[in-house]
């Protein structure tokens, strides 16, 4: 049902779907079938792969090979965001936090405004956040994000920074820049407001 209604809310006319999904014992059943009969008539759908929830640990050779199969090229196995990474170092009450920088505009901007010193605060007991001193650029960056332990973002609205300690939903206008390699606990054992310095790692 929350297919149907991502397909009621937005225009995919003229658009191609490719559907995947992972599943239980019950496969893919008629769910290719159904969504294709709601989607608009100038729709292409392509041929679909269901993965057996046990198998998604090992399914990477199955999930290339129908990639290749429909015509997709094979990329790097890292994509072009991780190969363009940069590390960064956030410094808080003498220790070192290493955080490796997406290649993304808004995180390419974030890097040409380095050094920073920034003030943290938590928030809703599931993210540190602060504030920049200027926007970051948000054009061509995804609608939003799910984020993982670690994962270092901006919330285009208020125009933050979020290190997110604990795991948490997918968020509208929340952009991926980069994510903590090492020192998460120092950030997650900030009971209170804390100054930090964010730089290029030597």
């Amino acid at each position: 049902m929350a297919i149907f209604s991502f397909i009621e809310e937005y225009d995919l006319s003229g658009k191609t779907i490719v559907p995947f999904c992972a599943h239980g014992i019950g496969g893919i059943a008629a769910g290719v079938r159904d969504i294709t009969a709601a989607l608009p008539d100038s729709v292409t759908v392509l041929d679909a792969l269901g993965v057996y929830r046990a198998d998604i640990g090992n399914s990477e050779p199955a999930v290339q090979e129908w990639l290749t199969e429909l015509g997709f090229e094979k990329k790097e196995e890292i994509s072009q965001m991780e190969n363009e990474e940069r590390k960064l170092k956030m410094t808080v009450d003498g220790q070192e936090i290493s955080i490796t920088l997406y290649d993304t505009p808004a995180a390419n901007a974030l890097y040409e405004m380095l050094p920073l010193e920034l003030s943290f605060e938590d928030f809703n007991g599931v993210e540190k956040i602060s504030y920049l001193p200027q926007e970051l650029p948000t054009e061509g960056e995804p609608d939003g994000c799910d984020p993982d332990v670690g994962d270092f973002c901006l919330y285009a609205p208020w125009g933050n920074l979020s290190v997110f300690y604990q795991d948490f939903q997918y968020s509208d206008s929340l952009i991926l820049l980069g994510h903590i390699d090492s020192g998460m606990e120092l950030l997650s054992g900030q009971s209170g407001d804390f100054s930090a310095t964010l730089e290029v790692a030597e």
